[in-house]
């Protein structure tokens, strides 16, 4: 007898004993719109309080190609392809200044080396090398933690610290809530999940958390959720 196609995998039947967030490796995972620990991502000391939201963003690296082509077309397109989510981390009082320090040491090499090329003569290809180098530097050197892989449900954090690391435990994720949903864009009617209970479309035929499908002659079918 062959097995039915439309039932979840095994794997799937059993609920997941979850975390809000969790480890993969030296990446972070969490959901769009999360909140990590109020520790510092880099070092693990406490947090400036209030941890404020922000904005990361991520193309997929093939893109960087187009550099060889031509960097204005480059710059275009990685901003029109580009995905953005929301997250909330903090940063200790140490790590804030550090960062600070490097912008202000970037912009000082752009404005150095802008007056360098000003100059001209053997001056212009010595400015054009700082303000390249001191863009590179800045923006490295100012970077917290920042996002390695974006999708509707999850994103990935690189750049964290070892002792942060540590202290986030590699659990698996908990169910995607409707604010989860909405954050990554869908607007129309919901469901949930009768195997791992996550929030989905309600015209969903696969659930994107435990692979559990709906489809035709499948015996589980998307609860509509109450309002």
């Amino acid at each position: 007898m062959s097995a039915n196609p439309y039932l979840p995998p095994k794997a799937a039947l059993e609920k997941r004993i979850a975390g809000e967030y969790w480890r993969e490796g030296k990446r972070v995972v969490m959901r769009p719109g999360g909140v990590l620990p109020p520790r510092c991502v880099k070092c693990n000391a406490p947090a400036l309080q209030p941890m404020a939201p922000r904005k990361v963003h991520w193309h997929h690296p093939a893109w960087f190609l187009l550099i060889l082509v031509n960097i204005l077309i480059f710059i275009i397109v990685g901003l029109l392809v580009r995905k953005k989510a929301q997250v909330t981390f903090g940063v200790c009082a140490r790590h804030r200044v550090r960062r600070r320090i490097f912008i202000a040491a970037g912009w000082s090499g752009v404005l150095l080396g802008s007056s360098m090329t000003l100059a001209g003569g053997t001056w212009l290809a010595i400015g054009i090398l700082l303000i390249v180098a001191a863009i590179l530097i800045g923006m490295v050197g100012a970077r917290l933690a920042y996002a390695v892989k974006i999708t509707k449900t999850e994103v990935r954090l690189g750049g964290c610290g070892r002792a942060f690391l540590d202290s986030i435990e590699a659990n698996e994720p908990l169910p995607l809530t409707v604010a989860a949903v909405r954050a990554a864009g869908e607007t129309g009617p919901l469901g949930t999940c009768p195997n791992c209970e996550a929030v989905i479309p309600l015209d969903a035929s696969e659930c994107p958390e435990c692979k559990a499908l709906f489809g035709t002659g499948s015996e589980w079918k998307i609860e509509p959720l109450r309002t």
